[in-house]
């Protein structure tokens, strides 16, 4: 079957017509066919036949179906559903436009004058008139005037290759109608000019210079470009025929350098560029699209890659230019850049103009009506990446940048992150060989992951690997752990992972805007911080500057891929990025250093004691005196603020204290003072394991610093910690140590929470008597000195101990009590415990119905407070007494809702998660201490 757009939509089989119907049926066609053997979705199938209007969906269902009984009786044609759209299978050579296009291609390639002319000839006659025949929507009528610039470019060349064999006249008469149609166009008027001069009309072809001239002058106010010039004098001194020469065949630009090797993952992007296939066909500007992404993230590759891939999709050649935007060599000029292109082009060296708009209009005039892929890699700017741009539609563009090149005209951007998990270990498997990575998979994911998942750095240390091949995977990590030696392994010869890095900051360093110098002294400084996810106040104190140029910083940073914004406000980067900074900030001085993780250590123990007054009003760690000179301020005004700021800031604050303990200066004594701040809003986030360590780390350094009640408080939170980790006997041992300190200074509130968290522990270990002394003397100090609130908290701890002595009446009193103390402190969290252990002491006694009251009760106070563990815990609460009361569909419920929250905070891991939720009815976590 014959199909035909190059006039009416047709399809034929043996010279007969088939009955396409009617015209939207034709359009259908047509779309399918300009895409022939891919997948055109169905999105775009609407998009082009009635403007994007869903609501035609059925119609296109039926019109696709009467097309493929149409086309059914073709045994060499096959119309299929595939995912999201159509595909029409055909031989492209049976499709006039893709045979057109196929012997354009041959006849720039043909070495014989005769063969070449044969293709023009061919291809020409394919034509019936104007494409599309019959057919308007708007994008038959942006693909026709696309293909007419096909068409007369093809034409132009046909001329030329007459012109240069003296057959003039085979091609003046259609010369002259054409150059009547379209009177500044110079090319064609130099054609003319030089037909009538080979057939001795030299005044008629002097008098096309002077009417071409006099037109582009009216019109346009240019003169004739230097080639309609150098023709005009030419055939003035009668010299033409002498320099007439046939144009020798230029062959495509094939320019792509070789794909890597072992291309791996990148599906989604792929995908996004073969899209951009399709606009460059049928949109009204050139198609572009700009790959962004950081050092060594692969951004060539994809280009190059995909390049490759659908070369055949642009037969007329495929450009590829370094433009050295990044490295020590100056950025390729517009002057130089265009020379390249039109040299790739065919242009000869002697006939390139020298004026950078002259070329750029050369070069744009030799692209215009040509399907031509243009691979752009290294670009810094948008303004060196704009004269390389096509004038009109059929080119795409590909454009690779570090920096987002955001006011590119037409450009769709394409953020290249590094890889995921499993393709990072595909990758590092292919260089390796798979039976490596399987012989020991844990090394292998610790390889990909101390890499950063960042394809240059997994393609040195697989090049490592590959080229020792009695290493183990093993050996490799060991070498990768050592963070001071990490950027100087992932390094090959003269490959390495810092060098791209360099090159980014030293661009910033060395520009002369402002906002470029202070993004790469921002840069460095993060290595001062053992960060996570960077913020504006953060920032602000690091750079000992105003939010906006904090900011301003940033984003430039996040322009420049050396930090990513995944929410507005909060940046991060990688870990090979991290330890790069953390190099930098070895070139200030450590007085430098340490002034700004002085500054930061501020702006936490600012935001710390602001948010623990929230969460705990009763607390003893308040803010002291005036307060610090802060250039910004974390907004903290509620309960929920103070919850999302510390789960938010968790890994930053744990990574500054980890820095700030054995640090010069007053940074130890705020690290402590911060720490401090911290233990409530960290408790009720169920941050427990690795608070235990900090704390650890506070008491050291008090004591050290000879701060014995700061050493006191660390220790008793140090406790409190290790109570809810169910290590009851470290706490008590703990807790004696700050008891001593308490009972030496005489602090009697500070003696009590010693007390109550002894009882704790006692209560863990079934060591009731001890339990209850210890409870009672502290409830006795709390009456003694008027301290409500840990009054209550006594009494919540005595009636657990009760509950499990099953002496329910005394549990219940001692709860109800506690409620009671809670809400008249107006104390939150305070109330959600204490509803949540009467829940559990009249389950434990059998009234599974007063149990889900209570625990349901419990559950308004928790949330407000922000406290996710007692949320846990009554949610727990709730699916056991439903459990009892049959409820089953619920009590699963529930228990999968505290599952959940346990594994967010870290108090179960996903092993763990995973058992519970299988098992019919799940015991109880360890970890949720008041129900074991």
């Amino acid at each position: 079957m014959q199909f035909r757009v190059l006039g009416a939509v047709e399809a034929r089989v043996g010279g007969r017509a088939v009955d396409l119907g009617p015209a939207r049926r034709r359009c259908v066609l047509a779309a399918l066919l300009l895409e022939a053997n891919h997948v055109v979705p169905v999105e775009q199938l609407l998009d082009r036949v009635w403007d994007g209007d869903s609501a035609r969906r059925g119609t296109l269902y039926s019109h696709v179906s009467r097309l493929r009984s149409a086309l059914a009786a073709a045994e060499d044609v096959e119309l299929t559903r595939r995912s999201g759209g159509y595909l029409l299978t055909v031989d492209p050579m049976n499709v006039d436009l893709h045979k057109f296009r196929h012997l354009i291609g041959a006849a720039h390639r043909a070495t014989d004058p005769g063969q070449a002319a044969a293709h023009y000839r061919t291809a020409l006659g394919l034509w019936r008139g104007e494409a599309f025949a019959g057919l308007d929507t708007h994008w038959i009528s942006r693909m026709r005037t696309s293909l007419d610039l096909e068409r007369r470019a093809a034409e132009l060349d046909w001329n030329d290759l007459m012109l240069s064999q003296g057959r003039h006249a085979d091609v003046l008469t259609g010369i002259a109608a054409r150059s009547a149609e379209h009177p500044l166009d110079e090319r064609l008027a130099g054609q003319l000019m030089l037909a009538l001069h080979q057939a001795g009309r030299r005044p008629e072809a002097l008098q096309v210079y002077q009417d071409t001239r006099t037109a582009l002058v009216d019109e346009l106010g240019l003169e004739p470009g230097p080639e309609l010039q150098d023709l005009h004098h030419r055939i003035l001194a009668g010299g033409v025929a002498a320099r007439v020469r046939r144009a020798e065949p230029i062959p495509a630009p094939r320019q792509l350098p070789a794909g890597i090797s072992h291309f791996t993952g990148r599906d989604r992007h792929m995908a996004e560029l073969r899209t951009r296939v399709e606009r460059s066909r049928s949109g009204d500007a050139p198609a572009v699209a700009a790959i962004a992404g950081t050092a060594g993230v692969g951004k060539t590759a994809l280009a190059v890659h995909f390049g490759h891939e659908v070369a055949d999709r642009f037969p007329d050649g495929q450009l590829y230019l370094d433009l050295r935007g990044n490295g020590t060599a100056p950025p390729v000029t517009a002057v130089e850049a265009l020379g390249h292109m039109l040299r790739g082009l065919g242009r000869p060296p002697d006939q390139m103009p020298t004026d950078v708009q002259e070329l750029a209009a050369t070069y744009r005039s030799h692209l215009a009506g040509r399907h031509v892929l243009v691979v752009l890699d290294n670009a810094r700017t948008a303004e060196q990446v704009g004269p390389l741009l096509p004038g009109a539609p059929g080119c795409l563009v590909v454009v690779t940048s570090r920096t987002i090149l955001s006011t590119l005209d037409n450009a769709d951007h394409i953020h290249l992150d590094v890889l995921s998990e499993q393709e990072a270990l595909s990758l590092l498997a292919t260089l390796v060989g798979r039976d490596r990575t399987d012989a020991d998979p844990d090394a292998a994911s610790a390889v990909v992951r101390m890499c950063a998942r960042l394809p240059l750095a997994i393609r040195l240390a697989g090049a490592r690997l590959a080229a020792r091949p009695r290493w183990s995977v093993a050996t490799l990590a060991a070498l990768l752990a050592d963070e001071e030696r990490r950027l100087e392994e992932l390094a090959v010869g003269d490959r390495a992972v810092r060098t791209g890095f360099e090159v980014s900051h030293r661009a910033l360093l060395t520009s002369a805007d402002p906002v470029d110098r202070e993004a790469a002294r921002a840069f460095r400084l993060l290595g001062a911080l053992d960060w996570v996810d960077m913020s504006v106040p953060v920032a602000c104190a690091l750079l000992d500057a105003d939010p906006h140029r904090a900011q301003s910083a940033l984003e430039r940073l996040v322009d420049d891929q050396l930090l990513e914004s995944a929410a507005p406000g909060r940046y991060h980067t990688h870990d090979l990025l991290r330890l790069y900074a953390r190099e930098l900030a070895q070139q200030d001085s450590e007085h430098d250093r340490a002034d700004a993780l002085e500054r930061v250590l501020r702006c936490y123990v600012d935001a710390a004691e602001r948010a623990n007054l929230l969460v705990n009003p009763m607390s003893r760690h308040r803010p002291r005196g005036r307060g610090f000179r802060l250039r910004g301020r974390f907004p903290l005004s509620t309960p929920a603020d103070a919850g999302a700021w510390a789960a938010t800031e968790h890994d930053n604050l744990v990574g500054a204290l980890g820095r700030a303990f054995d640090a010069a200066g007053d940074a130890p004594a705020l690290a402590v003072r911060l720490s401090a701040a911290l233990n409530r809003p960290f408790d009720i986030l169920g941050r427990w394991q690795g608070f235990v360590t900090v704390r650890g780390q506070a008491a050291e350094t008090a004591h050290r610093l000879g701060d014995w009640t700061g050493a006191a408080f660390a220790w008793q939170d140090v406790a409190w910690t290790q109570v809810r980790l169910g290590r009851a006997d470290d706490a008590i041992a703990t807790t004696k140590r700050a008891l001593d300190v308490w009972r030496e200074v005489g602090d009697r509130r500070s003696e009590q929470a010693c007390l109550n968290i002894l009882g704790y522990a006692f209560r863990q270990l079934g060591r009731h008597t001890e339990a209850v002394e210890a409870l009672e003397r502290a409830h006795g100090i709390c009456q003694d000195i008027g301290h409500r609130y840990g009054e209550a908290a006594t009494l919540n701890h005595l009636g657990l101990v009760h509950k499990h002595l099953r002496r329910f009446d005394d549990a219940v009193a001692c709860h109800t009590r506690a409620l009671a103390l809670n809400e008249e402190l107006d104390d939150r969290s305070g109330q959600a415990v204490a509803l949540a252990n009467l829940g559990w002491t009249h389950h434990r006694a059998g009234a599974s119905e007063d149990a889900v009251e209570c625990f349901r009760r419990s559950l308004a106070p928790a949330r407000e407070a922000g406290d996710r563990y007692q949320e846990a815990e009554t949610l727990w609460g709730l699916g056991d007494a439903h459990h009892a009361l049959g409820n089953l569909d619920e009590a699963r419920a529930y228990w999968n809702g505290s599952v959940t929250i346990l594994g967010d905070i870290g108090a179960i891991d996903d092993e763990q998660a995973g058992l519970l939720r299988r098992l019919p009815v799940p015991d109880t976590p360890a970890i949720i201490l008041d129900n074991t």
